[in-house]
């Protein structure tokens, strides 16, 4: 049946922006990493850490897309949505170092109701996720370190889609656990210049929990295949002068293996195992972006991030609605002695056509124009 497919499609969100400092230069910091938060960009950079370092922060966004499908125009729900970084990271000895994080690198969620022209494709997906990262850090010669790092991730997904008349749904709620790992290098063979390169493997979920409709009877025990997808990035740092700081990164994400999950369920009528055609499309993210720090410690960066589309019209459901997007990053802070604070706000913008949607999803063609606004906080602290 035509169901499944549209359950599952859209869940998959990224979320690169998972430190303040980062994020207000574009994100661009795999080469810089100098702080907590190396533990996600890349943890070989925890080695220039010369004390033990503490950061705490959150990253809030409020998601606004509007569409014309069907001949109809909607809106998403608009709400506020937030997600917790916290990073430690200490020198052990003279060439090791070791680094903790408890972050969400997936996750959100989009509400579109249950009475557009295409809720047979999908209403509502939510992904709550939360990495729980333990990184090491080896400073081979003054100028090259390596890294490594093992996350436990846990994955706690919503997805509904409606069933062809209004008000009906049909609805998944599952939860489990994955684990990931990351490889890393830095290398600094000048003052000015630096060159970082990370590799985090994909994370492999199965999703236990239930499937629920007010069209078929009961509640079900269901599961379903999930996946994190593997990604690589590498970057360049160039500081030209005392406080001057500029960065440039290319991201890799492999959606290309997500694939087609499975999804076992004795709540559809006639079948137990449905395959999810996802279908999804490696993509790259660039990044580019600088930072100011003046003498008495403020801290001033701007940067600008494109993120390719992923997801091809054949498939295209709109709870993503993904398209070629753009970030603009703005951020400031302090330096002081032993503590330190930022602020970043981003504006993301998108305007995409959906003529190429097949098969029940191509309920979905149309217009879909996105325009993102989210701010991140986040203060550290030396011991």
């Amino acid at each position: 049946m035509g169901l499944a497919p549209g359950i599952v499609s859209g869940a998959g969100y990224y979320l690169p922006n998972q430190d303040t400092y980062a994020t207000g230069r574009g994100n661009a910091f795999v080469a810089t990493a100098d702080s907590a938060a190396a533990v996600h960009y890349n943890p070989a950079g925890l080695t220039q850490l010369e004390r033990a370092e503490a950061e705490f922060g959150v990253y809030a966004i409020v998601l606004g897309t509007e569409t014309n499908a069907g001949g109809e125009a909607n809106e998403a729900e608009s709400e506020l949505q937030a997600v917790p970084q916290i990073y430690y990271g200490a020198p052990y000895n003279d060439r090791v170092s070791y680094g903790f994080g408890l972050n969400a690198p997936f996750g959100l969620g989009s509400d579109w109701g249950r009475d557009t022209p295409f809720s047979a494709v999908v209403t509502e997906a939510r992904l709550a996720y939360l990495s729980a990262t333990a990184a090491v850090a080896y400073e081979v010669t003054d100028e090259w370190s390596v890294g490594a790092a093992l996350s436990l991730n846990y994955a706690d997904l919503t997805l509904e889609q409606g069933l062809g008349f209004a008000g009906s749904y049909f609805r998944f709620e599952g939860q489990g656990l994955g684990v990931s790992a990351s490889l890393s290098t830095r290398w600094q063979p000048h003052e000015k210049h630096a060159f970082g390169l990370v590799y985090v493997t994909k994370s492999k979920f199965e999703l236990d929990g239930k499937t629920s409709s007010n069209v078929f009877a009961g509640d079900s025990s269901s599961e379903m295949d999930f996946m994190a997808p593997a990604r690589a990035a590498v970057g360049y740092s160039y500081r030209p002068a005392p406080g001057w700081n500029f960065e440039v990164n290319v991201e890799w994400l492999d959606w290309d293996d997500l694939d087609t999950p499975v999804l076992e369920t004795s709540s559809i009528p006639g079948t137990d195992r449905v395959g999810v055609p996802f279908e999804w499309e490696s993509m790259f993210i660039y990044e580019i972006g600088g930072s100011y720090t003046t003498e008495s410690g403020y801290v001033f960066s701007v940067g600008y991030d494109f993120n390719m589309n992923a997801q091809p019209d054949t498939n295209y459901m709109p709870t993503v609605a993904d398209a070629d997007r753009h970030w603009l990053n703005l951020g400031m802070g302090r330096e002081s002695e032993g503590c330190s604070w930022m602020l970043a706000y981003q504006f993301g913008f998108s305007d995409r056509t959906v003529d190429g949607a097949e098969g029940v999803n191509a309920l979905a063609n149309g217009d879909y124009d996105s325009r993102h606004h989210a701010v991140m906080f986040s203060w550290s602290r030396e011991f």
